[in-house]
């Protein structure tokens, strides 16, 4: 027999009799029946519906079939009550005539309070399966993450954050992000620590943020930072989406749910080379790079000195790292002078790039052409370094000229421009590549959401894998590991207080300027 079949037969059975179930031995909790018959015995009939919700039931714990038993009972207790008011109410005639009504509620009732929950609140420490906090779901989409806020990395962390701030603003401005299997929409919350720029607090805080039931994970600022959060992921099942760690080590660990939004950093110089190799010297170009110790930068230079050797365009003359906390690199870049190359290529981050162009200024040096990793891509290199910093040239993963909404497939309601005017008045300072990969982070995670329905990780991670759309920023496209390939990258120079594309030629908004004067 089959539940509705069941439940029938105990209205039928009961209807002159309800008390009877009441007082059934194992048919229901004793707590639960003794509820029951307070509420039947206390109000009038024209409660009835009030006292419904009044009843309260034992917890639902065990196995699923003891709960499915559980929750059957509590239903034919309920029914019984139903029927012994309306039968003293109205009579057996009309009580009858309600029967069927019942059964049909009681069948819909049981199934929908015995469905499992679709997606989640809070997230266990060991799995991305979790449970509803309660029968209606979660009230927010929690994004977890620390920020490089303090420390040597603080400029670019900022940077990040306040993207990603901003595209929870707009998310939420719009009524949320729309979850299929919750069928409503939910605002974004971001639960985010200043990490100070260091591995030891970024470890302990992902940590942290698994405890408190984030849905997913954004990775901190820098690779270094984002290989200490990525075991955390990884163990815990969730989710963590890559903007500001780029070193290609990231997706050769085997991680399964670590997804770079950027281009890895083996792509960075590409560009750059490819633009040098265009300006058709008629002798190899000498070429020294002068990079960080980081695993970014070991990427970058590992990429592009293997890009370089490729050609004989170039002649290697100098291949050095230095220490990226270092107060000065005085010494290495006279080693470097000595050499008299005709491009510098190198740096790491904002703080030491800075401090290169200073020491070629005190050293009283001059290069064709110095190309810079990240610093040069922020407005506060040249309001820091002035007319030192023109004619630099950088890398970047995005610029404000670059515009994509005539391609399709197309997601998110910005177009750069619209990036950049809105960025610039929240917080009152241009935005770099770095914050418009972190509001791009935001719209990827979104995407992965509304295309699959869910809010847990594995499905949502499994989802991006089959992706291939285009943002503000670019493509977003994955490789097998997780790692970015659909992005590509141009190159900035700094020409007369302005940031300038230079290359590729179809997206240029100027010439390059070089050798620089």
């Amino acid at each position: 027999m089959h539940f509705g079949q069941s439940v029938g037969v105990h209205l039928m059975l009961f209807l002159d009799q309800p008390d009877r179930l009441l007082r059934a031995p194992g048919k229901c909790d004793r707590t639960l029946r003794r509820n029951v018959f307070v509420v039947v015995m206390r109000r009038s009939t024209s409660q009835l519906f009030k006292d419904l919700p009044r009843i309260t039931f034992p917890s639902r714990e065990g196995i699923d079939g003891t709960k499915a038993i559980r929750e059957r009972d509590e239903v034919e207790v309920i029914l019984a009550f139903v029927v012994s008011k309306a039968r003293r109410a109205l009579g057996r005639p009309a009580a009858a005539g309600i029967i069927l009504i019942l059964i049909v509620v009681a069948v819909g009732g049981y199934y929908f309070v015995t469905l499992p929950p679709s997606a989640t609140q809070s997230t266990t420490s060991t799995t991305s399966s979790t449970t509803s906090t309660s029968v209606s779901g979660p009230s927010t989409i929690k994004v977890g993450m620390t920020m490089a806020l303090s420390g040597s990395l603080a400029a670019d962390g900022v940077m990040s954050l306040n993207g990603l701030k901003l595209w929870a603003h707009n998310v939420n401005a719009s009524g949320g992000i729309y979850v299929a299997s919750l069928g409503r929409k939910l605002p974004v919350q971001l639960v985010y620590y200043d990490d100070t720029s260091t591995t030891s607090v970024v470890a302990t805080d992902y940590q942290q943020l698994v405890t408190q039931g984030v849905n997913f994970l954004v990775a901190p600022y820098s690779s270094g930072l984002t290989l200490a959060a990525a075991p955390i992921a990884e163990q815990n099942h969730l989710l963590l989406l890559s903007h500001g760690g780029a070193s290609d080590s990231i997706w050769a660990k085997g991680y399964k749910y670590v997804v770079g939004v950027l281009s890895p950093g083996s792509q960075y110089m590409l560009p750059v080379i490819d633009m040098l190799k265009n300006l058709n010297s008629s002798t190899p170009l000498k070429v020294a790079f002068f990079y960080g110790n980081d695993a970014f930068s070991i990427s970058v230079i590992n990429g592009a000195s293997a890009y370089v050797n490729s050609t004989s365009s170039f002649n290697v003359v100098y291949k050095q790292s230095y220490d990226e906390s270092a107060t000065s690199y005085t010494a290495q870049l006279a080693q470097i002078a000595a050499l008299n190359p005709d491009v510098l290529l190198g740096g790491a981050h904002f703080v030491d790039g800075e401090t290169i162009m200073k020491n070629i200024q005190s050293l009283g040096l001059h290069f064709k052409m110095a190309a810079i990793l990240v610093a040069p891509d922020d407005p506060r290199f040249l309001s820091d370094l002035g007319s030192l910093a023109g004619y630099v040239v950088a890398p970047s993963q995005w610029e404000s000229s670059l515009d994509f909404s005539s391609f399709t497939p197309y997601f998110g309601n910005i177009t750069s421009t619209q990036f950049f005017t809105q960025f610039n008045s929240t917080y009152k300072m241009p935005p770099n590549y770095e914050a418009a990969e972190a509001y791009n982070t935001g719209l990827v995670l979104q995407k992965g959401i509304i295309d699959s329905g869910s809010l847990n990780s594995t499905i949502v991670r499994n989802q991006l894998s089959s992706e291939s759309f285009y943002t503000f920023y670019g493509k977003f496209q994955l490789g097998r590991t997780g790692i970015q390939s659909g992005h590509t990258m141009v190159v900035m120079q700094w020409q007369s207080g302005a940031k300038k594309v230079v290359w590729p030629k179809p997206v240029a908004t100027s010439a390059l300027v070089y050798p620089s004067p």
